[in-house]
């Protein structure tokens, strides 16, 4: 079997960080009833966010994977990426489950932080695909305050 198209690998990544946000979506009601700072985007914008978030890291792999192979990347890269996959992946499942405020903003945070992780993970193979990740480090950074903020209202 041959090496697989960089483009398959964009859209692979993306179904990968995005599947669970489908399968498992948020209760709007819920989250409607939450009381929340005045600076909080509005869910539409929150969701168009994440939607290019996801493109954007999608694109980053994609462009790590054409330069230097994902098998070329060190552990490091690897244990970050993962990690963030993990929390990501744990926000939709706590969220649809727990709805567990607290939770949620220890996640988000640990999203953040191994957003900016991969930020510093990949400028030595790529420094545009670590520019990528940058608006996405920035992003979860705003929603680990806005997690807080939010559970901070409404316990």
């Amino acid at each position: 079997m041959g090496r697989l198209s960089s483009v398959a690998v964009f859209f692979l990544a993306y179904v990968a960080f995005s599947a669970l946000s489908w399968l498992f979506p948020m209760d709007r009601k819920w989250i409607e009833s939450l009381e929340k700072p005045a600076w909080s985007p509005p869910g539409m914008v929150i969701g168009i966010g994440w939607v290019i978030i996801f493109a954007l890291i999608s694109l980053a792999v994609a462009i790590l994977y054409d330069k230097v192979g994902l098998r070329r990347l060190g552990l490091t890269w690897k244990a970050v990426f993962l990690a963030n996959w993990v929390f990501n992946q744990l926000f939709y499942i706590g969220q649809s489950f727990s709805r567990n405020l607290f939770y949620s903003f220890l996640d988000t945070a640990a999203i953040a932080v191994t957003a900016i992780l991969l930020v510093f993970a990949s400028w030595p193979y790529s420094r545009p695909a670590a520019l990528l990740f940058a608006p996405y480090a920035l992003w979860s950074s705003f929603a680990t305050a806005l997690a807080w903020t939010i559970y901070r209202l409404n316990r």
